[in-house]
């Protein structure tokens, strides 16, 4: 029966060849959940993952029209991320992060999950929640705070995700863009981390945790946004526990940092409402010995 269950779900992953793509379709894999890749292949020039696959743009919209119906459920992973990425060119974010999700809303009546940040909290010395005032202080974090809206009526659940890191898996594109693997990648690197401040707070959890949380509320009747994060961490006491792994030295320096968020987020409405609900939390430790065995096995 559970079997039978399975197989009447058919989920597009859309940007599933990604960073947190990886992790997603690994955890649909182990489910026996039935799925296809939908990507551009922005960085790659192939997909090599042995799972279901179609090439296409997020604003294709013909060629999404034309494929939505044979899917259950949407798992929406695309979109330019970072912020100077994002900056590159702001129109093409816009149409990518914001647009496409409001043509989705318009469009599919099935069920989404989708992935937001908490970055829309921007610089907040007080511990934010859900229904905590927005402040998002880039084109990124603002794309997400208006696609966010045009889910709100649907059948959408929508994960602010804190800070990911890890290893996703032996496919997708590994970000060294976001805090813990960055800082691993340079201690690993240069033996040494410099520290502007420091007393900057992120929340963060781990890729295998992000993709858990998503296929594990796959069916739940759970609708709304949630805050999804394991740890806050300030970054000072981030490059401790990286210390710790690396053997990398601590260097503080008084010049200012540039990135002005600060935020460390309640996950309490998770928790409650049975969101967040992990065989494993992953630690920083766990994250970063990752990423600190993949640089030095080169």
């Amino acid at each position: 029966m559970e079997k039978n269950k399975k197989s009447e779900i058919n989920v597009l992953v859309v940007g599933g060849a990604g960073y947190i793509g990886g992790a997603v379709t690994d955890a649909l894999m182990e489910r026996n959940i039935a799925f296809t890749v939908y990507d551009k292949l922005l960085y790659e020039h192939q997909y090599l993952k042995p799972v279901n696959f179609i090439y296409g743009d997020v604003r294709d919209t013909k060629k999404l029209k034309e494929l939505l119906p044979n899917y259950t459920h949407v798992i929406w992973l695309a979109a330019i991320v970072g912020d100077a990425a994002c900056q590159i060119k702001p129109e093409l974010t816009i149409e990518t992060n914001q647009n496409s999700i409001k043509w989705l809303s318009e469009n599919y009546d099935g069920r989404i999950l989708f992935t937001s940040t908490c970055s829309v909290y921007g610089q907040n010395d007080s511990e934010v929640n859900e229904e905590s005032i927005l402040n998002p202080l880039s084109l990124y974090a603002k794309t997400k705070v208006e696609a966010e809206k045009s889910l709100r009526d649907k059948n959408s659940l929508i994960f602010r995700l804190g800070t990911v890191f890890g290893v996703s898996d032996t496919y997708s594109r590994l970000r060294m863009d976001l805090v813990v693997n960055y800082m691993t990648a340079n201690a690993a690197t240069k033996g040494k981390l410099s520290i502007f401040g420091g007393t900057q707070w992120r929340p963060l959890i781990h890729v295998y945790n992000v993709a858990e949380a998503i296929v594990n509320n796959l069916e739940k009747p759970i609708t709304g946004i949630y805050n999804l994060a394991t740890l806050n961490y300030q970054i000072k006491d981030l490059a401790k526990e990286i210390s710790k792994i690396t053997g990398c030295k601590i260097e503080y320096v008084e010049q200012k940092f540039e990135d002005q968020r600060n935020y460390h987020v309640s996950t309490k409405k998770a928790k409650k409402e049975g969101v967040l609900n992990f065989k494993k939390v992953y630690t920083i430790a766990d994250g970063a010995k990752q990423i600190y065995d993949l640089i030095k096995s080169k």
